[in-house]
């Protein structure tokens, strides 16, 4: 019996089984011989085997007696391998040139209860397409067909020859309308033949057509080319599709060209199944799209339905990714109607747009949507973010710029107070030194005939130099001296405390803590000569023989210290001496924000310290104490 070469299937009286053939050609296998094979039995596939060793052929035998069997028992897989018949229709056939080595005829039947495939090996090949939606008796052997965890996938019939198919009945046609008014029963599976005019098409694929009002969808392999309006005669299977009937494995055949079917307006009030495979219109707003690899899908909304619209890939989908989303749209296409459920109600539906001109813009939405006014507010705030910073940036520049103001103003202001102090020192200093001179000049021209006249000049001399003293110290003493414009504070403590310790023979000693740093000016100024005053009366006033000046630097505040080993004084009362220099020294302190301490006793020499604070704006700096005087 038949079977791919060099396989074949024998059976005995019991049963029948397959055999793995050798594929060495001393072995013949014809159809109805009488043998004896010896070989090895295998699990098989599927179901058992035998692997051929060796073959002797006994003679002519018969065929066993096939028993007509249901597609249920052919389901089950106990047939596999047994000579059998069964009865179907012939869905379709087509020649196969790949399964086999010799070229077979693939015929697919529909049986009650399921479907199966058929395999005849034929000699030539022809014109079957007769043998469509006949109904047929067939004998052969029943195959199995299974996947690769040995579960049985389907039925595959081995015929030996076309003689073992037999028509019983041509096919019948039945008119469109039983079509339409489809119900399971007799005749169900045979072939009805619809005349409609085509309203999409799905090359080598599906057809759509409109017939008497209502859509249909033919499934159909048939690659001949349709053009949407032209009207065909077809034949097909009818089966239930998701919402509505379908017809499967058709043929079709054009009869000429009509005009283009107008399409039916959707209304979702009513059963959606009446608009399947319809050509549709309905009119919805555009929510949201995205490119596939099979092609466009658009998602839309009318009134509280959503539901998809797709275009196929290779269509030209650019004026539709223009279309603004939110618009309204007008949608025209194929409705395909989704049911579920025990009683298969409608769920969903989707468009199958035919081409981009198939939507039509109908409105666009207002500019003023959320999407822009959360942009427009993002903008809004980066153009504030960039004006504070600009904003920051130049009131950082105008720090700057009026610090560099204020600078040429104060050196404009000190250079102003050199012209009135010279103006100053010519207007007063110079007459009062011409006075004493005068008066010194007239001491010694009475010096022999009138001393007393003489002691009165001179002690008018002595008034006007004191006082001539007095004025020079308060006219230059808070001038900014060289050594600060030409060092730091340090240096400059350094060489000012010199000469005043060295004509004393005295010793000074300058430590630093910290990192030393420039200072604004006024408090350089004000600790210099707070300095300086300090190790002046702590040499002339206290004699003291060493000097030790701190000076410490901090992150939040500069502190100077003045320590002697001089006679020092009762700090409750002070000194009747250097008078007007602590106090100098104590207005120095206030004007940067500090206070002057002072510690002394009897014989245990002083302590002055200063903590300026450094926090102060450079506008608090600019205030600082540069007019006072002091006096010694």
């Amino acid at each position: 019996m038949g079977a791919p070469a060099p396989d074949f299937f024998i059976q005995d009286a019991t049963a029948g089984i397959y055999v793995e053939g050798s594929a060495s050609p001393k072995y013949p296998h014809v159809l109805g011989q009488f043998v004896e094979v010896e070989g090895v039995t295998g699990p098989g596939k599927f179901a058992p085997v035998i692997r051929e060793a060796e073959l002797r052929i006994l003679g002519k035998g018969k065929l066993p007696e096939a028993q007509l069997s249901s597609f249920s028992q052919l389901a089950n897989g106990q047939r596999d391998s047994q000579w059998a018949r069964v009865r179907g229709i012939v869905r379709s056939v087509t020649v196969d040139r790949s399964s086999w080595r010799e070229t077979t005829l693939a015929i697919h039947v529909a049986s009650e209860g399921g479907e199966f495939n058929v395999r005849v090996p034929i000699s030539h090949e022809q014109d079957f397409s007769s043998l469509v939606d006949s109904e047929v008796l067939i004998e052969g052997v029943c195959g199995s067909l299974y996947n690769a965890d040995r579960q049985l996938t389907g039925i595959l019939f081995y015929v030996p020859q076309l003689s073992f198919i037999k028509i019983e009945a041509p096919a019948a046609e039945v008119p469109v309308s039983a079509l339409l008014r489809f119900s399971p029963g007799i005749g169900r599976r045979h072939r009805v033949k619809v005349r409609g005019v085509v309203t999409y098409q799905q090359l080598g694929n599906a057809l759509f057509l409109q017939v008497e009002g209502k859509g249909l969808r033919v499934l159909t392999q048939q690659p001949t080319p349709l053009a949407i309006g032209d009207l065909v005669d077809v034949l097909g299977f009818p089966a239930m599709g998701e919402s509505a009937p379908i017809l499967e494995d058709a043929v079709f055949h054009r009869l000429g060209h009509q005009n283009t079917p107008d399409p039916i307006t959707l209304d979702l009030d009513l059963p959606w199944e009446q608009f399947d495979s319809a050509v549709a219109r309905t009119d919805a707003k555009l929510l949201s799209r995205e490119v596939r690899p099979d092609g466009l899908r658009l998602l839309l909304q009318e009134d509280n339905v959503l539901f998809e619209a797709s275009l196929p890939q290779g269509i030209s989908a650019d004026g539709l990714l223009s279309v603004p989303l939110n618009s309204q749209v007008r949608v025209t296409g194929i409705c395909s109607v989704r049911s579920g459920g025990l009683w298969r109600v409608p769920q969903s539906f989707r468009m199958l747009l035919r081409s981009p001109q198939d939507v039509f813009v109908l409105a666009t939405p207002s500019w003023w949507n959320l999407r822009h006014t959360l942009w427009v507010l993002a903008i809004t705030v980066g153009v504030l973010l960039v004006v504070m910073a600009w904003v920051v940036v130049l009131g950082r520049r105008l720090r700057e710029q009026m610090s560099v103001i204020r600078q040429k103003l104060k050196h404009g202001a000190v250079l102003e107070e050199r012209n009135r102090i010279a103006r100053e020192l010519h207007d007063t200093l110079e007459q009062e030194l011409a006075g004493i001179t005068m008066q010194l000049d007239l001491a010694t021209d009475c010096f022999r005939h009138a001393p007393s006249v003489a002691q009165e000049a001179l002690e008018a001399a002595r008034n006007m130099s004191r006082r001539s003293m007095v004025e020079a110290r308060r006219s230059v003493w808070d001038l900014r001296c060289q050594l600060l414009e030409n060092g730091d504070l340090v240096s400059a403590i350094s060489q000012i405390v010199e000469p005043l310790v060295s004509c004393e023979n005295a010793k000074v000693d300058v430590k630093i803590q910290g990192v030393p740093r420039r200072l604004p000016g006024p408090i350089e100024m004000n600790l210099l000569r707070i300095a300086q005053e300090a190790v002046a009366n702590a040499v002339k006033h206290g004699q003291a023989q060493t000097v030790h000046i701190e000076l410490e630097y901090a992150s939040k505040f500069v502190r100077l210290a003045v320590v002697d080993d001089g006679r020092g004084f009762t700090a409750s009362h002070d000194s009747p001496i250097g008078h007007f220099g602590l106090l100098d020294m104590r207005e120095r302190a206030q004007s940067m924000g500090s206070q002057l301490k002072l510690e002394s006793e009897l014989g245990l020499g002083t302590r002055i310290m200063v903590k300026v604070p450094m926090e102060r704006t450079a506008a608090d700096h600019a205030d600082l104490k540069t007019n006072t005087y002091s006096g010694g």
